[in-house]
């Protein structure tokens, strides 16, 4: 068992590309069993989604057999996840306390590894955090009832019950987040759980049958009573706190912009300028979103159009358990 890194970390986390996901290979039992034997890497992940890395957060610490003996897979929560650099990585759901961990380990809050894990170990670890989430709400069967048995390397679990057979397959929840902007000023928001001063961008999730941009639209009026007239795409950001994919806009408020009405979501929402914005954030009187996250980098690439610089990012915020 060793650290593993990969590359440069990318504007946001958890985005990097090059795993090969090897989808065909998922049912192939022999070529996993021999994958796995013959130096197969598994992200350890705790029951609370925290992963095993290096006590200074900047490696993830990958298991192998000689640490889990059996595969990860049907037996348990885990699966295999693909291929990355010559190895075959797999998700392993662990318990802490049932195994000693080497020196100089810890299991740690991907949301605080994010800003210090190369970037193509973050997305590893997003992917098997997401992976292991879903296995652990789909233990029984939303149809009948009955319980459900994993297959195809974790990525499907099946009724047990034989006169319903329902089948089920990991699940994405698409969310827009979104930069308003009206000329020189942008629109950003502060939830209630929020600390004083941080504000980022409007976000909320899709509805059934919505489009992307109508949810743009929706959100925005029901959180700040704006509308909005241009919507454009920007990027999307896996984000596995627990399964969500942000998908990132800019948009134009309508002519004229009315005022800011803040719908109950917000502790409040109003409009920055430029560089009220990027003098608030050097000066601590405005906490933005961390590099990590698309939000910063929607406000960030808006001001630095602007203003000509990018405004200092904010700490990063560590839900509760």
């Amino acid at each position: 068992m060793s650290p593993v890194s990969r590359g440069d970390r990318p504007g946001f986390a958890f985005a990097a590309d090059g795993l090969d996901r090897a989808a065909d290979r998922r049912d192939d039992e022999d070529w996993l069993a021999q994958a796995w034997s013959t130096g197969g890497r598994a992200v350890a992940v705790d029951p609370h989604g925290r992963v095993l890395a290096t006590a200074d957060g900047s490696m993830l610490v990958p298991l192998d057999a000689s640490d889990l003996g059996e595969r990860p897979g049907q037996r348990r929560l885990g699966g295999f996840l693909g291929l990355l650099e010559g190895s075959a990585w797999f998700a392993a759901r662990v318990d802490p306390s049932s195994a000693p961990w080497r020196t100089g380990t810890a299991f740690a809050d991907l949301r605080s590894l994010a800003p210090l894990l190369p970037a193509g170990a973050a997305s590893l670890a997003a992917y098997a955090r997401a992976l292991l989430h879903w296995q652990s709400r789909k233990r029984y069967c939303g149809v009948c009832g009955a319980a459900t048995s994993l297959g195809s390397a974790g990525h499907k679990a099946s009724c047990s019950d034989a006169g319903c057979g329902t089948v089920y397959f990991p699940r994405t929840d698409p969310a827009i987040i979104v930069v308003v902007t009206d000329g020189p000023r942008c629109l950003l928001g502060r939830q209630p759980s929020w600390p004083e001063r941080r504000y980022s961008t409007l976000a909320g999730f899709v509805e059934p049958g919505e489009t992307l941009e109508a949810a743009v639209a929706r959100e925005v009026r029901e959180e700040s009573g704006i509308a909005v007239e241009r919507v454009c795409f920007v990027a999307s950001q896996p984000w596995p706190f627990p399964a969500s994919l942000m998908v990132g806009f800019e948009a134009d408020a309508a002519r004229p912009a009315g005022p800011v009405v803040i719908g109950d979501e917000l502790a409040d929402a109003r409009w920055f300028g430029v560089r009220e914005l990027i003098d608030g954030a050097a000066s601590g009187d405005l906490l933005l979103p961390p590099e990590t996250s698309i939000s910063y980098h929607l406000i960030a690439g808006w001001c630095e159009r602007l203003g000509g610089e990018r405004p200092k990012p904010g700490p990063v915020l560590i839900a509760p358990r």
